[in-house]
């Protein structure tokens, strides 16, 4: 008898994996196994334990339970052809103890009862994209391992169910299969289907709280078929609030995602209610509608508010009108985060209302579009969704309407307040641990304001009234309204740290100029003109130009502070009388006391506090430090010289006119004309003009005195009345002229009798930014002066007017004569004779600096005598003399006339003649001397009388 031949030994199966295949009811499966091998011999074989040390474990793996197709969101999509891609495996694993053996059989492989499951292995794609993992517990596998065939002879499709036995029997009737999160979710997809990326992290991330229960669970080789359900409501800081599923054999049937979210950059909590369903006609069909869940957001005193509310100084904000509506997740996604709000079917972004309130109350109407962010993001992902954000918000300006105090200050006047047309707003993270606000239902975000489209008041105000420099092209208009950025020293530590300074004006690019303004003399005060760029805007000073830097360190210098010569915003630098450069005149000095500086703010009239507001009263005051000395020559300054400049503008919200109220003065000054010939000192000169009054013009004159070629003048003060009344002055669109008019009485001098003298003088003051005008005359040209010294006799006037330091006309004429009588009886006769000279300068219109002179002078002679009345003899000689300063000729008229009388005869006899003096300029050398040879010779003679 022979012995038994030894058992084989076992083959390790480790990296043997066996394919189950079955055409009855399609079994397709593929097993692995660790740490298993397979006995020898013939039938039964079994898997046994390798080493008991190590686990044990077999694998399933199952062909693409789930296909993603392609879901639409209209009908008119359904006709043509819809992508769809196959889903990965999913793997099954079960844990195998030492001792424990698995007939290697298809039965045995089959049944999975005995064997306890290994969560850790096992993965379950039955959502595409989505890997789910089936939590420890009671849960099991059952499947038959056998086809299983009905009376009617059709053999069913193989399958595995997952459920909970109750009272120890595997049943899935009315039992729920808890499943966790197996992996990570898939982030790309070709094109939109029952989930997103951004819904399948979101359920994963859910996953981790708590889990997702299964009323069904098949696997088979066409596809699983699923009832999965989740409910995370109540849990904060979740995006998916609500899950439902179900497919049949890995084709989706109906899906439904409630999605928790925020509305950027506001922060409005909504629910995005998405269902997908599929259709005979059109396939998979997909309707979001978003529904706002709070309305109404409140800011002030929230938790971690940045900046204490000084970045967003709104303290409310509530949507308005439509708080729900079909959307298109699809159209305008922001990476993985969010997506821009888009109307089903619509290709322009979605606009909300939405009331905004600030801290004074002021209610401001905005219109936006807005951006769905996850509910679900952490710290590091909402920052990263933040910046997406405004990567794209940056560039847009919001349309508003309404009032807005961008700097509050509890109890403070109401100076920050601008008319806003325009917000840009983007997002900030919540300051420290933004938990609490998770927990609330609230975004760890706030809105923050980028930019400010305003029509400043105290801007339009002068602005509107503003022209370009004298002479000049008027520049392209500013844009208007402005662009203010909140600057960031303010909305990092307050006013006092910025000194006072709360936003920039945003400067237009070129062509266009920078923001300015030229309001003329009249607006000013009548004795300056305020040109000025505006660069920003301060609590206290409102309006400010030049380096912000400077004024937020309280440092006010006027060179920098106003525009300069050739400026390209066309404007000139701001004058004093029209002539004088005001930043030269005015001294750097600290912007502290906020008078030194001009102030230039609004502020909102109201009945009372809870008042609507009634009017805008705009107030631009300004004294400067002047500094003392003379200055171009003309104007001389002391101590006690004293500039105060003020313009109130109420404007009325009813619509009616706006009031200007405004005043100037300018004191203790004196004007010194051409070198110091005509010296006017003023004691005061203030302006003033009311609504509906004429303006009105106080001007003391304390003296005006004449020097150098005038002095002679100056002596005639002697003999100056005291005036009973003040100066005249006249007011209209040009100016304002005020001067005094004095007759003075006869002023005998032994012989010498002076009458009919008149002394006037005057000063111009200019609205259109021309310089201020002086002018004195002694007498005038239609009321001369008479002067007689025994048979000799003359008049004449004088006038002079000048401005700037230079003459602008003089007019001077003096005429003179004698005349004698004689009488013998038989015979008499008579003499006369008169000359006269006229002289005027005057100053051309293209070159006003240059004088055209006028030169005249006149003689005549008149002879008669008569012999007993039968003859008579008359002669007269008259000669006229013209000066032509251009061509330097004399030009000389000399008429003789000669008349005889014999009683009853007469004759008459004339004679003209009109002579030229002078050829004009002087020859040049080259003229006298054409080429060298001449001049040559005319030296080489001198050359021989020195050599002697």
């Amino acid at each position: 008898m022979c012995a038994a031949a030894p058992a084989p030994a076992p083959v390790p199966m480790d990296h043997t994996p066996v394919t189950l295949l079955r055409r009855e009811d399609m079994v397709v499966l593929t097993f692995h196994f660790t740490n298993l091998s397979r006995t020898g011999g013939p039938d039964p074989q079994s898997l046994v334990v390798t080493d008991s040390a190590l686990p044990a474990s077999v694998s399933v793996d199952f062909p693409p339970q789930t296909l993603l197709e392609e879901a639409t969101s209209s009908a008119s999509d359904s006709a043509r052809v819809k992508g769809g891609w196959l889903s990965g495996g999913s793997r099954l694993a079960f844990r195998v103890p030492a001792g424990t053996s698995v007939p290697f059989t298809t039965d045995g492989l089959l049944t999975w009862a005995g064997l306890p499951r290994d969560p850790a292995g096992t993965v379950l794609e039955c959502v595409w994209g989505l890997p789910l993992g089936v939590l420890s517990g009671p849960a099991a596998w059952s499947n038959p391992t056998e086809p299983l065939t009905g009376p009617s002879g059709v053999t069913g499709l193989w399958h595995t169910r997952l459920g909970l036995p109750p009272g120890g029997s595997v049943t899935t009737a009315g039992n729920r299969v808890p499943l966790g999160s197996g992996g990570s979710p898939r982030v790309n997809q070709p094109f939109a289907s029952s989930l997103n990326a951004a819904q399948r992290q979101e359920i994963t991330g859910a996953l981790a709280r708590r889990p997702l229960l299964a009323g069904q669970l098949h696997l088979s080789a066409l596809g699983s078929s699923i009832d999965l359900a989740g409910d995370w409501s109540g849990l904060p800081g979740v995006g998916v609030t609500g899950y439902q599923h179900h497919a049949v054999t890995g084709r989706d049937v109906a899906v439904h995602v409630v999605e928790r979210g925020y509305l950027l950059p506001f922060g409005f909590p909504v629910q995005i209610s998405t269902h997908t369903e599929r259709r005979l006609d059109v396939g998979l069909f997909t309707v979001s509608r978003l529904t706002v869940l709070l309305p109404a957001l409140d800011y002030a005193g929230a938790h971690g508010l940045p900046h204490q509310g000084r970045a967003f100084p709104f303290t409310r904000v509530q949507l308005q009108g439509r708080l729900a509506a079909e959307v298109d997740e699809s159209a305008e996604p922001i990476g993985t985060f969010g997506f821009w709000v888009h109307a089903a079917e619509q290709t322009e972004r979605l606009v909300f209302d939405i009331l905004c309130t600030d801290r004074r109350g002021h209610p401001l109407t905005l219109r936006a579009p807005l951006a769905y962010v996850r509910g679900d993001l952490g710290a590091q992902a909402l920052a990263a969704a933040l910046t997406a954000y405004e990567q794209k918000s940056a560039g847009m300006t919001l349309p508003a309407a309404g009032n807005l105090e961008l700097a509050p200050v509890d109890g403070g006047a109401e100076t920050t307040t601008v008319a806003v047309e325009g917000l840009t707003v983007g997002a900030e993270p919540a300051v420290g641990d933004g938990t609490p606000l998770v927990e609330a239902g609230r975004l760890p975000a706030y809105p923050r304001l980028l930019g400010v489209s305003s029509r400043l008041p105290p801007l339009q105000a002068f602005r509107s009234r503003s022209s370009a420099a004298p002479g000049a092209a008027a520049p392209p208009p500013a844009p208007d309204p402005v662009r203010l950025v909140l600057d960031q020293t303010y909305v990092g530590s307050g006013l006092a740290a910025a000194g006072q300074v709360y936003a920039a004006v945003q400067q237009p690019p070129p062509p266009l100029p920078p923001v300015g303004f030229a309001p003329p003399v009249t607006d000013s005060g009548g004795v300056a003109a305020l040109s000025q760029q505006v660069s920003g805007l301060s609590a206290t000073a409102g309006l400010v130009g030049g380096a912000l830097d400077k004024v937020k360190a309280g440092q006010f210098d006027p060179v920098s502070y106003f525009p300069k010569a050739g400026d390209p915003s066309g404007l000139l630098p701001p004058k004093l009388l029209g002539f004088l450069n005001l930043p030269d005149l005015v001294a750097s000095t600290s912007t502290g006391d906020g008078k030194t500086v001009p102030r230039i703010v609004t502020e909102i009239v109201r009945d009372a506090a809870d008042k609507p507001p009634k009017a805008v009263l705009t107030t631009m005051a300004w004294s400067p430090k002047v500094k003392t000395g003379t200055f171009f020559g003309i104007l001389t300054t002391t101590d006690e010289t004293r500039v105060d400049l003020r313009n109130t503008t109420r404007t009325p919200l009813d619509g009616t006119p706006p009031q200007v109220e405004c005043r100037g003065e300018l004191s203790a000054f004196s004007l010194s004309f051409v070198g110091g010939i005509l010296t006017v000192d003023f004691t005061r000169l203030a302006f003033t003009s009311k609504p509906g009054a004429t303006p009105t013009l106080d001007a003391k004159v304390k003296k005006v005195g004449f020097g150098g070629d005038l002095e002679f003048l100056d002596r005639l003060r002697d003999y100056l009345p005291t005036p009973a009344n003040g100066p005249h002055f006249s007011v209209d669109a040009t100016g304002i002229e005020v001067g005094y008019s004095l007759g003075i009485p006869a002023i005998p001098a032994g012989v010498l009798l002076m009458q009919n003298l008149t002394l006037s003088s005057s000063v111009t003051l200019p609205f259109d930014g021309k310089p201020v005008r002086a002018h004195f005359a002694l007498s005038s040209r239609d009321h001369p002066f008479t002067v007689s010294v025994s048979l000799l006799g003359g008049r004449g006037f004088f006038g002079i007017t000048v401005d700037s330091g230079d003459i602008v006309e003089l007019e001077a004429q003096v005429e003179f004569g004698a005349a004698a009588a004689l009488n013998l009886g038989v015979a008499s006769g008579s003499v006369s004779l008169t000359a006269g000279i006229y002289v005027k300068f005057q100053a051309q219109e293209t070159a006003p600096h240059t004088l055209q002179a006028r030169v005249s002078g006149f003689f005549r002679a008149v002879g008669a005598l008569d012999v007993l009345g039968i003859i008579s003899i008359s002669v007269e000689f008259y000669l006229a003399l013209t000066y032509n300063t251009q061509t330097k000729v004399v030009h000389g008229t000399a008429l003789v006339v000669v008349r005889v009388r014999v009683a009853f005869f007469s004759k008459s006899v004339s004679l003209e003649v009109e002579r030229d003096f002078g050829s004009g300029a002087d020859p040049a050398f080259g003229d006298a001397f054409p080429d060298p040879l001449p001049w040559q010779a005319r030296c080489g003679a001198y050359a021989a009388m020195e050599d002697t």
